[in-house]
């Protein structure tokens, strides 16, 4: 997964600073913050360079190197599962197996766990897009929209 930011490692010992008295992350800071930016209406709801928009009776999700559809009834069931997904420890074999293997197996995108995050693999082409747990929570707001 690409990182971009770069800071002062004052500003980096701030920020775990501030993280450890919130009991959180950098990472879960930061997309707090982004989200509250969101709600504020300073910059929209769309995630740079992940597109989702309904297209007749499907969904359709591109990113670079990765496209796939997935069936207008199907998008809650992937938006959940995207959402969970973020939420599921490393630790939780049995729950994952469930969501990844039965769940993803509906809508007819797949994910695998990451370390950080998901991939969301297509079904189509096998292409896999690798997306932060905050990240893939965020698409599936973005999928939940287009389902509408």
């Amino acid at each position: 997964m690409p990182y971009m930011l770069r800071l002062p490692d004052e500003r980096g010992a701030q920020l775990r600073q501030i993280a450890e008295k919130k009991n959180t992350t950098v990472s879960e800071l930061i997309t707090d913050y982004i989200r509250s930016e969101i709600e504020a209406g300073t910059i929209p709801s769309n995630i740079p360079g992940i597109n989702v928009a309904k297209a007749g009776e499907s969904i359709a999700i591109s990113a670079p190197g990765f496209e796939a559809s997935v069936p207008l009834q199907e998008g809650q069931t992937l938006a959940d599962l995207l959402r969970k997904s973020a939420a599921l420890s490393p630790s939780d074999f049995e729950r994952k197996k469930q969501w990844f293997d039965g769940l993803a197996g509906l809508s007819g995108v797949t994910l695998k766990r990451m370390g950080a995050g998901v991939r969301i693999v297509s079904p189509v082409t096998g292409a896999e897009y690798p997306l932060a747990s905050g990240v893939a929570e965020d698409l599936a707001t973005e999928i939940e929209r287009a389902a509408k």
